[in-house]
């Protein structure tokens, strides 16, 4: 099953919050939110994992603090909101910029060229260790954001009120969703005219993928291939 509803959401980042494991043990989420009218109060809200709900539940992730890509101008042109990047059955009718952005394409961390590297990520450790909080790595970056004003575009599977699957949405065993060109991902631009990067994915999650999303036969976990 392809991501429902895949997008491309573009407004002001205004603050986040982070649940605690307390709060959701099985699957905690950093909420960032985010405004894309400025005549309304609504703030829709970017959910973003902080760990897998697989059995191996960390995450690996790619930032760039000076991102550049092709892509990058078609976007720059985008007016807030949210814009489907595909023919989907779910669909929220009240909400801006419903039908395809032509000429856009979705994201692909292993096909759409010079977007990731995979084997330049970096394995957030496990829970057993220090250093395994994925908010420690993108508070910097998120605060940055808020503080300066970016505009932020959030790939990823829209519910209405909010966006998630920000992260790699193929690789997955098939009992959850998978597809090709629907990766999620934050992309900040700054008022200097220098972009920053959040790429995500979990170190369960296998390549490579065949042209549904699902890993082929003798494909390998991030987590192999990242050494671990």
């Amino acid at each position: 099953m392809t991501i429902p509803h895949y997008g491309v959401w573009v407004g002001q980042p205004t603050r986040y919050d982070a649940q605690t494991e307390q709060q959701d043990p099985k699957s905690p989420h950093i909420y960032l939110y985010f405004k894309d009218d400025q005549y309304s109060r609504k703030e829709p809200e970017a959910a973003i994992n902080v760990k897998s709900t697989d059995k191996d539940t960390r995450l690996v992730y790619w930032f760039n603090r000076n991102f550049t890509h092709p892509i990058l101008d078609q976007l720059a042109s985008l007016d807030e909101g949210f814009h489907l990047l595909q023919s989907s059955e779910h669909r929220y009718r009240h909400y801006r910029h419903e039908e395809s952005t032509s000429g856009l394409k979705g994201l692909d961390f292993l096909r759409t060229e010079g977007l990731v590297s995979i084997e330049a990520g970096t394995l957030l450790p496990s829970e057993e260790t220090s250093d395994n909080d994925i908010l420690d790595k993108l508070d910097p970056i998120l605060t940055d954001a808020i503080n300066q004003k970016a505009t932020v575009y959030i790939f990823g599977s829209s519910y209405g009120s909010g966006i998630h699957d920000i992260h790699m949405n193929q690789g997955n065993s098939p009992s959850y969703d998978n597809g090709i060109y629907e990766d999620g991902a934050l992309l900040f631009r700054f008022e200097d005219g220098h972009w920053e990067s959040v790429f995500l994915a979990f170190a369960s999650q296998e390549i490579p993928t065949n042209a549904k999303g699902l890993p082929e036969e003798g494909s390998k976990t991030l987590a192999s291939i990242l050494g671990e």
